[in-house]
């Protein structure tokens, strides 16, 4: 689970009533951020002039936060968080109190209004300090925050090609780097299984051993079952060593099955990777919901519609992660349906709360729809990983809008509500965002850089 690192300050102006209280206060703060699951550094000396931001600047700027969180105490000038935001570049979380001689709300849509026109990412916060309630939004503002940061210091590999004639799967490698933030490596598969002819038999037999323990009767080929190992042991390896954040795997019809069991084995280590028709920009959806979650992905399509239950079964052909099964002793590890070849990992998911959410695009069209409801198990109706996803707004609305907004095929299932941390998500990025909710119908969330 993302743990966000906060950069906390107070702001004031001592003509103002209330600033007396102000170290007080930034240390209720720090101790209410903590306690929401954040890591906080706490500039004590409050910024009320130029000296003070620089020297909060110079502070932030060692300490390298994801986010800056400008209590304001008091109303006070603007300029002074762009003197602070010189030193050091991120998003800030404004937080307002209430008090009517304080000025704190009006100081905040002072700021807010010149971090508009600055073209900085931020968000404003307004509630009472010493209620829990006031920083759950705060949360997952910095969530956001700090899940865009990781993605901008990581990489992601591409091995192979994406599927010819799935044209959702396309990506634009060079916007990804843009308004994501990694680096696109890639790869062909020459070189993986090159690489994976070079990994000690002892290692390999290790895994191989540990596949067959995972379901003993499995009717895999051997030499299937040690290619799966060999190419899991190389794919860890590189991404431990190549400050990877995530994996594509491409190759479709031609490595059908070969990978699926990969993906899994990967996906149980936390190690997000797609497969197997090089879809790189489901893989980008699959990080932000397993870093919002803190739970492997469901990787699948929306295969049978019922209205009645307001439900969709969403399935591929084995590639989850085995901590995603509803019940570990229903686990089979089999070759890929149609082609009978490989090893895949077959059982129905598990149920919980859940995101169901697409992301397509390229450079100006980049775009992410997500609805929230309930996973819930289902039978083996379809050979893979079979959840039914009951969606909290109607069915209709949602093929509705996937038709009328263009999105694909490639439906990525995280177990957590994350339709706000989403959102925050396309406000720092840059993303179009168009959320599916109960009460409030379709909201949109364009924040194109």
């Amino acid at each position: 689970m993302v743990k966000p690192k906060v950069g906390l300050f107070g702001i004031l102006e001592k003509s103002e009533e209330g600033w007396e209280r102000a170290s007080q206060q930034v240390r209720l703060i720090k101790d209410q951020l903590e306690k929401a699951g954040m890591q906080v550094f706490a500039h004590q000396e409050v910024v009320g002039d130029d000296k003070s931001a620089q020297t909060a600047g110079r502070f932030f700027r060692d300490s390298d936060p994801d986010l800056l969180l400008a209590y304001m105490i008091t109303w006070s000038f603007d300029h002074l968080v762009l003197s602070v935001l010189r030193y050091i570049d991120r998003p800030v979380a404004i937080l307002a109190i209430p008090g009517i001689k304080t000025g704190s709300l009006v100081g905040a849509q002072q700021l807010g209004y010149l971090l508009t026109e600055q073209n900085k990412q931020y968000s404003a916060f307004f509630g009472p300090t010493d209620i829990p309630d006031t920083y759950g939004p705060i949360l997952s503002f910095a969530k956001a925050a700090s899940v865009k940061r990781r993605m901008e210091m990581g990489k992601i590999m591409q091995i192979g090609r994406r599927c010819h004639g799935m044209s959702p799967a396309s990506f634009d490698e060079l916007e990804i780097t843009r308004l994501f933030g990694p680096q696109v490596v890639t790869f062909s598969w020459e070189e993986i299984e090159r690489n994976a002819e070079s990994m000690k038999k002892s290692n390999v037999k290790e895994i191989q051993d540990k596949i067959k323990s995972i379901d003993p009767m499995t009717e895999c080929a051997e030499t299937d079952i040690e290619y799966t190992a060999r190419i899991y042991l190389t794919l860890k390896s590189m991404y431990r060593e190549s400050d990877l954040i995530a994996i594509s795997l491409g190759g479709y019809p031609q490595y059908a099955g070969k990978v699926c069991l990969v993906s899994s084995l990967l996906g149980e280590e936390g190690i997000v990777s797609g497969c197997c028709e090089g879809d790189m920009n489901s893989v980008l959806a699959m990080y932000l919901l397993q870093e919002f979650s803190g739970q492997p992905t469901h990787f699948g399509e929306m295969l049978d519609v019922d209205e009645d239950e307001n439900s969709v079964v969403t399935s591929h052909c084995g590639c989850s992660a085995p901590k995603l099964a509803a019940d570990p002793s229903q686990i089979r590890i089999a070759p890929v349906r149609l082609f009978n070849q490989g090893t895949c990992i077959k059982f129905p998911a598990k149920s919980g709360p859940a995101t169901y959410a697409n992301l397509v695009g390229r450079r100006g069209t980049y775009r992410i729809c997500a609805i929230e409801g309930h996973a819930e198990v289902t039978d083996m109706v379809f050979e893979g990983n079979p959840v039914k996803m009951v969606f909290n707004v109607p069915i209709k609305e949602v093929i509705k809008t996937v038709f009328e907004k263009g999105f694909g095929h490639h439906w990525i299932m995280g177990y957590a509500h994350m339709i706000q941390d989403l959102n925050n998500f396309c406000r720092i990025s840059g993303l179009e965002g168009t959320f599916l909710q109960p009460n409030q119908g379709i909201k949109y969330a364009s924040f194109h850089q």
